[in-house]
């Protein structure tokens, strides 16, 4: 085996290895086969994932290339016909160079993340990545199948009959939050969800119903249907944040939201105060 063989067996192996690390809950197969779909024989596979994200099965492929020039279109296009014939959910290209700018044109219109990993000087890899579970949402698009699924997928009081697409209205049941102040933490978590997991959803209408009592109403129980209507810059702008970042990354939704010093008692109770609407439920 010639050192440039050696160099790029060691270069699949570490990836191989360092995946496992990361991504635990997943199963990783080195130098796998899977029966094409549409060409009817065996696709040799240098690593395959396989795991669950939502309680649905995903599959992902990985081809690794180490080449002495950038990656080009036609590898590309090449490996998204691996991806429809595997029937694989996402794929990735894995390189110790780069890519051509024609490359990542053509991987970005199928939403195929390329990532570069290099070796170090001890032929060590540097993994770039951690897309694997918020891949699911990068391929979102919006549509009335789409929106309602994943609204199921995020919440199990999500309402779908009350549900409105046309109108971008997001019904919540009973039960979802129990208190005022928990609705109006809820609309807010809720909102930004949507907003991360759609990138052309512009506004959003959050309704769901809870209990008030407090010393506004003397302390008795009052059921409240809890409504806000708030658009994606508005949000935005409460929170610091941009949404296509935290949607590009899903460390970034971690510390970038459900982290945020914005993000506090003080803060939810003024943006209910701009932005939420309710009325008594009979």
């Amino acid at each position: 085996m010639s050192i440039e063989s050696q160099d790029w067996r060691k270069y699949e192996r570490k990836i191989h290895e360092e995946l496992k690390k990361i991504y635990k809950d997943c199963e990783f197969e080195f130098d796998d086969q899977i029966f094409g779909k549409y060409s009817k024989i065996n696709r040799q596979i240098d690593i395959s994932i396989r795991g669950e994200i939502g309680g649905n099965k995903i599959l992902g492929i990985v081809d690794c290339k180490y080449f002495s020039t950038n990656i080009n279109v036609k590898i590309v296009e090449s490996f998204l016909g691996m991806i429809e014939d595997t029937k694989a959910n996402f794929g990735l290209i894995i390189t110790n160079k780069g890519y051509s700018k024609a490359a990542k044109n053509r991987a970005e219109m199928k939403n195929l993340k390329l990532d570069i990993l290099e070796f170090n000087k001890f032929k060590e890899v540097k993994i770039t990545l951690d897309y694997l579970f918020n891949k699911k949402i990068n391929n979102l698009e919006l549509s009335r199948y789409e929106f309602f699924k994943r609204c199921e997928q995020n919440w199990g009081y999500f309402d779908k009959e009350n549900s409105n697409y046309q109108k971008k209205i997001v019904s919540f049941k009973e039960g979802w939050a129990n208190t005022e102040y928990f609705a109006f933490k809820k609309i807010i978590k809720g909102s930004a969800r949507i907003f991360r997991d759609f990138k052309d959803l512009d506004e959003v209408t959050i309704k769901l119903p809870a209990t008030k009592n407090d010393k506004s109403n003397n302390w008795i129980d009052e059921k409240r249907l809890y409504e806000c209507r708030i658009k994606r810059i508005e949000l935005e702008e409460f929170l610091k944040l941009n949404f296509s970042d935290l949607r590009e990354d899903i460390k970034l939704w971690r510390s970038g939201f459900l982290e945020n010093k914005e993000y506090s008692k003080q803060s939810i109770l003024d943006f209910a105060d701009k932005y939420v609407e309710s009325k008594e439920i009979k």
